[in-house]
């Protein structure tokens, strides 16, 4: 069972020196080998944008201190790492949560230990944030009960209305940006997929990440601003999927903008 985590604080303030980004990257030496850590960190090291900053944290005491894992590999220079005094073992959900609220960066990126990023992954995502022309958003139509859909749906054909059709408009402030991955090791099946490890380093299926749902986005892919992460309690579901779980309520809450291009790599 895992044990009960610390009483979150809040957010740190906005301060004029903070990064665009904090990427936060969950670890657990157990679970993922060293040269895997250790290749994680030289990609962090090689983004060709610096406007980031980096959190690891370790869920529970290491046997290796980080010094040792990282003596001959290269950093990004605003890196702090974290170890935990103990272990909480709900799969970084906790370190996550940790990150949020020590987090500087205006946007959130969630990654774990042995995920790859390319080398020109905060500067696109730079671009797509910062971009000052307008992108198109569109709002989903209004819900309605069973009975009362039927009765808009008719009401439209009759009276050509489109009130029940998705409202497109421009804004230059999104709200979630979500980028493409090579999902590693995935074997394509009739209608959905299955992994098999043995075949990560030579096969694998592109998530696009949008439309997010379960199953579909996986949570080195959804980078939220950082204000409503904290608006939404951090990263409050503990369950194994909790992604899968909370990433498709804040894609209905939040300005959802896709970014055209494969950056990563999970594993």
């Amino acid at each position: 069972m895992p044990k009960s985590i610390p009483e979150p604080i809040a957010g740190q303030p906005f301060r004029a020196d903070d990064p665009l980004f904090t990427v936060i990257v969950t670890d657990y030496e157990p679970s993922v080998s060293r040269e895997f850590f250790r290749r994680k960190m030289a990609c962090l090291a090689a983004q060709t944008s610096k406007d980031f900053e980096v959190l690891v944290y370790h869920d529970g005491p290491k046997v290796q201190s980080y010094d040792e894992d990282l003596a001959s590999t290269p950093m990004h220079p605003e890196t702090r790492f974290i170890v935990t005094p103990e272990r909480v073992g709900d799969w970084g959900h906790s370190a996550r949560d940790l990150g949020i609220r020590a987090a500087r960066g205006r946007w959130i990126i969630h990654t774990n230990a042995d995920n790859v990023f390319y080398p020109n992954l905060i500067a696109v995502l730079k671009e797509m944030a910062t971009d000052p022309r307008p992108w198109a958003f569109a709002l989903p139509p209004r819900k309605y009960p069973w009975g009362l859909r039927k009765l808009s749906k008719w009401l439209d054909r009759r009276l050509d209305a489109k009130h029940a059709l998705p409202r497109p408009f421009l804004s230059i402030e999104p709200q979630i940006l979500v980028y493409g991955i090579i999902m590693q090791g995935l074997v394509a099946m009739k209608g959905t997929y299955t992994r098999v490890r043995d075949v990560a380093e030579r096969q694998g299926i592109i998530f696009g990440g949008v439309p997010v749902k379960y199953g579909a986005t996986d949570a080195m892919q959804l980078v939220m601003l950082r204000e409503l992460w904290l608006a939404e309690g951090g990263w409050h579901n503990r369950a194994m999927d909790s992604d899968g779980l909370m990433y498709p309520e804040f894609a209905r809450k939040y300005r959802v903008l896709p970014v055209p291009v494969v950056l990563g790599e999970h594993w």
